[in-house]
């Protein structure tokens, strides 16, 4: 998804956790990710920090990426340097997938299973006013959905893999002793890895399923 704000572009893609970058004049963006959380309107930081928009930068990343793959009400926010002002917001994006078209790949061996989840991204839908693509091994289930007769003009706005997936991150966060077990963001927000906010195996499918879905 490509935005142009004046002199920026700003490119912002969901379908593998979720990544920002920013084409502009200016040699350093600051990018933030904040969480707005049940009952509380004003978020809380997740994750923020400077990105460049020159690609041979030695010490900026051209991307600014959070690899938080599951639902969460999340708010991007992207700012620049202003002389004698500071910084100064520039950009704003609230996480909203009404009327958007959501990718929802099922990696289950289980036909029933895959019928449950399948309901369950049905009642996703319903409260969230997505358009749903179905991505599995039954092509019955695939072709329930009006978007499997889409072949043009597919610009996903978001992506979920729905199923048992193995912690297989190894960055700083996932090995932090402090929190054993735990990935652990803004000095506040703990889960178990960046598929599933907790670990699968002693949980239902459903529960599984509506993790993932934030449901």
């Amino acid at each position: 998804m490509y935005i142009q704000i004046n002199e920026e572009k700003i490119k912002l893609d969901f379908n593998s956790g979720i990544t920002v970058s920013v084409d502009g004049p200016d040699t350093s963006y600051y990018v933030e990710i904040n969480e707005f959380q049940k009952n509380n309107d004003a978020p809380v930081q997740v994750e923020g920090y400077n990105i460049s928009s020159d690609f041979n930068s030695r010490y900026l990343r051209q991307n600014f990426t959070c690899p938080i793959e599951f639902y969460f009400n999340f708010q991007i926010k992207i700012y620049k340097f202003i002389d004698k002002l500071g910084l100064k917001l520039i950009f704003t994006h609230q996480y909203d997938d009404n009327n958007k078209l959501v990718l929802f790949n099922l990696d289950t061996n289980d036909y029933n299973e895959a019928l449950l989840w399948v309901d369950r991204i049905k009642k996703y839908q319903s409260i969230n006013g997505c358009k749903i693509m179905l991505e599995s091994q039954y092509e019955n289930l695939n072709k329930s959905f009006l978007s499997f007769y889409q072949t043009k003009n597919l610009d996903l706005y978001k992506t979920y893999k729905i199923g048992r997936f193995p912690k297989t991150s190894n960055d700083w966060r996932t090995v932090d002793s402090r929190k054993e077990g735990l990935i652990w963001f803004g000095n506040w927000k703990t889960f178990w890895s960046y598929q599933h906010p907790r670990f699968w195996k002693n949980i239902s499918s459903q529960e599984i399923v509506d993790d993932i879905l934030g449901i």
